[in-house]
C-alpha cells in the first residue's frame, strides 16, 4: 500500500490513481463497521483503485481533548490493517488548524480533483468545518462532478451500532470480550514505542501518557507477540496504568511487538 500525504496529493506532488473509489474516516481500530466500508471499496477494483482517506491522528484530540480517552490503534497498526484489508493507496491528513476550517464541499471537490469517482461512506458520515456536510451532502457534491456515492448503514451488535467510542468504553470497563466482538480481533497494544522494563522473567510498561486506551484494572488472558511467534500469558493491569506480564519462553530473548488482551479473569 502506498501512503500519500494529503497536501502532496491535492497539489499534484504525489501521483494518484487516474480513477479511484474512496472511503473516508478516522478508522480507529478498523472495527467491523469500518471493514465493511473498505471491503466495498476494494470490491470496485480493478476498475477503480481502492483508496482510503484517513487521519494521521484522531481529530478528537484537537476538537475534544478533555473527552477523548485514547486511541485503539497506533498509526502503524492502522496502516498495516488497511493494507491487509486490500487498500492500494492511503491518503493521510494532518488535522491542522487550516484543514479543520475547510468546508465539506471543498474537501469532497478536492477528492474529485485527484481522481475519486466513487465514494463509500457510512450513514453517520460528517465532514468539513463544524461537520456541516453529511452523507447526503457529500452525495450531492460528488454527483456534481460525476462521481457516485454508496451510503452504508451501520453494523450492529446486540441491537446497537458498532463504533470506536463504544469499543473504547467496553475496554475501559474491562469488557475486552465485547471489544473483540466489535473489532473482530482482540484489543492489541502496540509495544514497539513503549519503554519496557524486564525483571525475573516478567515485563512491565506504563500506559500513562501513551495515548492508548487503558483497559480496566484487573487480570486478563493475553497473548504476547514477537518476531518468533506468540505465546499465551496472563497480564495484570494495575490502577496506576502499569501492565505487568510474565514473558513466554518463546519470546524471552526477543523484544515483544504486541500484547493482545483476551478475556478479563478478575
Amino acid at each position: 500500500m502506498r501512503v500519500v500525504d494529503w497536501g502532496d496529493a491535492v497539489s499534484g506532488r504525489a501521483a494518484m490513481p487516474e480513477r479511484s473509489a474512496a472511503t473516508i474516516g478516522v478508522f480507529d481500530g478498523l472495527h467491523l463497521g469500518h471493514r465493511a466500508l473498505v471491503e466495498r471499496v476494494v470490491a470496485k477494483a480493478p476498475r477503480l483503485a481502492p483508496v482510503v482517506v484517513t487521519f494521521r491522528d484522531n481529530p478528537k484530540r484537537v476538537t475534544r481533548p478533555h473527552r477523548f480517552s485514547g486511541c485503539l490503534f497506533t498509526l502503524e497498526q492502522k496502516l498495516s490493517a488497511l493494507e491487509d484489508a486490500g487498500a492500494e493507496v492511503c491518503v493521510l491528513i494532518d488535522f491542522s488548524g487550516n484543514f479543520s476550517k475547510l468546508a465539506g464541499s471543498e474537501f469532497v471537490s478536492a477528492l474529485g480533483s485527484i481522481g475519486v469517482r466513487s465514494f463509500v461512506i457510512g450513514s453517520d458520515f460528517k465532514c468539513g468545518h463544524r461537520l456541516s456536510t453529511d452523507a447526503e451532502g457529500l452525495k450531492a457534491v460528488a454527483a456534481s462532478f460525476g462521481a457516485d456515492t454508496e451510503i452504508v448503514g451501520p453494523i450492529t451488535l446486540d441491537g446497537e451500532p458498532v463504533s470506536s467510542s463504544r469499543i473504547r468504553s467496553a475496554i475501559a470497563n474491562g469488557r475486552t470480550d465485547l471489544a473483540l466482538a466489535m473489532l473482530g480481533r482482540p484489543y492489541t497494544l502496540d509495544l514497539r514505542r513503549l519503554e519496557i522494563e524486564y525483571e525475573r522473567g516478567s515485563a512491565a510498561f506504563s500506559l500513562k501518557g501513551s495515548g492508548l486506551v487503558e483497559p480496566a484494572p484487573g487480570r486478563y488472558e493475553a497473548t504476547e507477540i514477537c518476531v518468533a511467534g506468540s505465546g499465551a500469558v496472563e497480564a495484570t493491569l494495575r490502577r496506576d496504568g502499569t501492565v505487568l506480564w510474565a514473558r513466554t519462553a518463546l519470546c524471552a530473548d526477543r523484544e515483544p511487538a504486541f500484547l493482545a488482551f483476551g478475556s478479563r479473569i478478575a
